[in-house]
């Protein structure tokens, strides 16, 4: 399909720095940023879109489930976890148009907005070192900074794997 381009990094350089070269590589006025575990329903990116239609939000994201949360009651907790994040904090953060984590399995940005922030998400640091962590709500952060409102589209649903042992979840 020549509408999607596949870029190939020599290395594994971690997820911010794949985002920001896959960005600025890419053209169109909205990136969706889906991490590789998490399904789509097929509408997503439509109401993601029509949500982002208007120039004053800079990031967008939908509902997320826990795809495996029958597995463990670990999964079945986190599932809950994430229903009270999104359908609560983010649903009540939303009515002031200030989503504080606009959350890495699957949120929308504004080009235009990402071209203004990239250099501030590349290089953000945490005591000094280079931080691999918590990308998406620096992101967010960002976004909501650079005066940007962030949004939450609860009927638009996106299901990740969790983890399903307490070791792997701590370590998240």
């Amino acid at each position: 399909d020549p509408r999607f381009k596949f870029i190939l990094l020599r290395k594994n350089v971690g997820k911010r720095k794949a985002q920001i070269a896959s960005i600025r590589r890419s053209s169109g006025d909205l990136v969706l940023n889906v991490d590789s575990d998490t399904i789509l329903a097929s509408d997503v990116v439509r109401k993601l879109a029509l949500r982002m239609q208007d120039t004053g939000i800079g990031a967008a994201m939908g509902q997320l489930t826990a795809s495996n949360r029958s597995d463990t009651w670990l999964t079945g907790l986190i599932d809950m976890e994430y229903w009270l994040a999104c359908n609560e904090e983010r649903a009540a953060q939303a009515r002031f148009g200030a989503v504080m984590c606009c959350c890495g399995p699957c949120a929308m940005y504004r080009r235009s907005a990402l071209d203004l922030l990239l250099d501030q998400y590349e290089a953000q640091f945490f005591r000094g070192k280079p931080s691999d962590f918590g990308e998406d709500r620096h992101l967010t952060i960002l976004m909501l900074k650079a005066g940007f409102r962030t949004e939450y589209v609860p009927d638009a649903y996106a299901a990740t794997v969790v983890p399903d042992r307490l070791g792997p979840y701590l370590r998240q």
